[in-house]
């Protein structure tokens, strides 16, 4: 029975009787006032659907249930039952205390099809124009709600739908544009139950990627195909308790199922600061992460010198100083700083309640060096003023001195060896040796001051090769002191008496060389001292200080000057690095051993004081093992002295 249009006040109004059904339905029932004028009742839950009936503003009627935005409703005519719908913009609920409501909707009937329908459109076109600038949003959404309850006037059923399906869409908009994407939905899912063919026509233009989104999901939970949804959550750190809507829903990492996009979760867990958000999915499956916050206080942690490893309550943070330790939590931590070659420093951290990051700054204390063991002597016959020791591939050691041998070969445990098979002619090569290297095939090369030459032996000691003699030029040495060799079996030459490094091949053919004589930068006043790090770059002592350059001989950095405080010298002979880039200098006149980082900050020294079994004569050679321990050639004494970090 439809009553719609133009001439519904010429009709009598169905008065509905609800006394009966709500003896029968009980107070769990709504009780809904119809507060606009000619109200339709529905057949089903749609616009532009069915009359079945028309009421008046005050009528009460009994809500069973709500269907989206549709209110069903039962009433009798003349004795029959008869179930129907009525729109929720169309009434209000109410409850026993509530008096009726005088509020009225105006439809009046005294203009035509063509004005309601204008009517309308210019007020929608008014909205649009404001959600499309993004400007006064809550106006224009308040402006189009009160228009879908006129929408039932429009007696054209396909017009009506046209128009609801416009108004809801352009609600969605405003909502969207609000950032409010679970009301946009829900009016875009209205727009799809209104007309779906018209309302992919009407949407099918928004690039909107994200407003694309919500129309496809509005589209997908009217057709039915989304039931629920789902969200994979987890956190760092795991085990986190997750609470979906107050409810607890599993530990971290899980997923949980809804059958909203929007729901609210709560994630707990001891020691860190609970996190609760509104979430709104805009697929049916997606993943979400949440990096979990400690309750606490930032601290902030520097040392002197940087680079130390930070370790809390234990273990390891991952973190060196200087760093800042994020959201420690409130009480007493076992805090232990550590640094290769300084003594570990702990210490109980309070961490209080407070503004801003607690600040911690570090002095660490250079571990100091005792002397483990020796090889030779004042008294022993093993050496004779030795000058330079080298380490070859196997772990043995190279000693040159002015004995008969010229080169004694060392095992590890201290064991002097016989098997270099160095005969008679080729030890009187050797003068007065000096510096020794081995390169990468366990060649020895070996510097002699009275020659003034750079001579070769293979690993058995078998004379190779010689080059050099007294002069100035490429090819010839004014007193050759350190020797070392590169990655590529490059051989690198302190010429000290003409104040140059000088560069050869392993068969002794000149490259090139750099320095004078000067103190400037990448000058030299006798240069002795020369190492190779991993990085190829040369590091050189000469009179007063060290100086290191790229493989090329361009000018890096340096540090030094005369005098016997910390970091300063008195002709240091030699140099050595370690596996962490450590350097070790045998300050000879000072007579004792500085070390440093490979930035020239000084960490310790050791050799000209405490007992006398730990002081040194006249260091020159030095190397250091892979186990740390500095073996330090003391010419003086006639021995090699064995130094090692003492014990925390």
């Amino acid at each position: 029975m439809k009553t719609w249009g133009l001439g519904i006040q010429k009709k009598a109004f169905i008065f509905l009787s609800v006394l009966a059904f709500c003896i029968l339905l009980g107070s769990s029932s709504l009780k809904l006032e119809v507060i606009a004028s000619n109200a339709n009742i529905k057949l089903k839950p749609e616009i532009g659907g069915e009359n079945i009936a028309n009421v008046n503003a005050g009528t009460i009627l009994l809500g069973e249930e709500k269907q989206g935005e549709w209110y069903k409703v039962s009433f009798e005519i003349q004795g029959k039952s008869i179930s129907g719908f009525i729109h929720e913009m169309l009434v209000k609920v109410i409850d026993d205390e509530t008096s009726q409501s005088d509020t009225d909707i105006p439809l009046s009937n005294e203009i035509s099809q063509e004005e309601i329908i204008a009517n309308i459109e210019t007020a929608v076109e008014s909205s649009k124009k404001l959600i499309r600038k993004e400007q006064q949003l809550d106006t224009a959404i308040a402006s189009l709600r009160p228009l879908i309850p006129k929408v039932f006037r429009v007696s054209d059923f396909d017009k009506q739908k046209r128009l609801a399906a416009e108004i809801y869409l352009w609600i969605g908009l405003g909502y969207a544009a609000q950032k409010n994407e679970f009301l946009a939905l829900k009016e875009m899912k209205n727009m799809f139950e209104v007309d779906h063919s018209y309302a992919l026509e009407i949407s099918r233009n928004i690039y909107d990627p994200n407003i694309a989104k919500i129309i496809t999901l509005a589209e997908k939970e009217y057709l039915g195909l989304i039931k629920e949804y789902y969200l994979k959550i987890s956190t760092r750190p795991q085990d986190a308790i997750i609470k979906l809507n107050g409810e607890e829903a599993g530990k971290t990492p899980t997923t949980i199922k809804t059958d909203s996009p929007k729901f609210t979760i709560e994630i707990e867990k001891e020691g860190y600061d609970t996190i609760k958000e509104d979430v709104f999915l805009i697929a049916e499956t997606s993943e979400k992460e949440f990096i979990l916050q400690k309750i606490g206080r930032t601290v902030h942690i520097s040392s002197s010198p940087p680079g130390a490893k930070i370790f809390l309550n234990g273990e390891y943070t991952g973190m060196d100083t200087d760093s800042e330790l994020p959201l420690m939590e409130f009480g007493i931590h076992k805090l232990r700083i550590s640094k290769n070659n300084y003594k570990d420093w702990l210490q109980d951290l309070k961490v209080t309640k407070g503004e801003g990051p607690l600040v911690l700054e570090i002095t660490l204390e250079p571990k100091t060096y005792i002397s483990v063991d020796q090889w030779g002597g004042e008294n022993s016959n093993f050496f004779t003023s030795p000058t330079g020791i080298v380490m070859g591939r196997q772990g043995n050691f190279f000693v040159v001195d002015e004995s008969d041998l010229k080169i004694n070969k060392i095992s590890p445990e201290g064991i002097f060896k016989n098997d270099l098979a160095v005969n008679k002619r080729d030890l009187n090569r050797l003068k007065n040796p000096f510096g020794i290297a081995v390169n990468s095939e366990g060649y020895l090369y070996v510097t002699d001051i009275k020659k003034h030459c750079v001579m070769k032996f293979d690993s058995k000691g078998n004379f190779v090769l010689k080059w050099g003699k007294l002069g100035s030029g490429d090819n010839e040495f004014n007193t050759p002191l350190g020797i070392a060799v590169d990655r590529e079996n490059n051989i690198y030459v302190a010429d000290s008496g003409n104040h140059k490094i000088k560069k050869f091949t392993h068969l002794g053919v000149f490259q090139y060389s750099w320095g004078q004589e000067g103190a400037s930068e990448g000058e030299f006043v006798y240069p002795a001292g020369i190492f190779i790090n991993e990085k190829d770059e040369i590091f050189v002592t000469d009179q007063n200080n060290l100086q290191k350059f790229t493989n090329s001989g361009e000018f890096i950095s340096g540090w030094g000057d005369k005098g016997t405080a910390p970091g300063e010298f008195d002709r240091p002979m030699g140099i050595y690095g370690d596996g962490d880039n450590c350097i070790y200098i045998s300050d000879t006149y000072n007579r004792r051993i500085q070390k440093f980082d490979e930035t020239g900050r000084f960490i310790a020294e050791w050799g000209n004081s405490g007992p006398e079994k730990e002081r040194l004569n006249f260091p020159i050679g030095i190397a250091v093992d892979s186990k740390g321990l500095v073996y330090v050639v003391d010419r003086d004494s006639n021995r090699i002295r064995i130094f090692g970090l003492s014990s925390e």
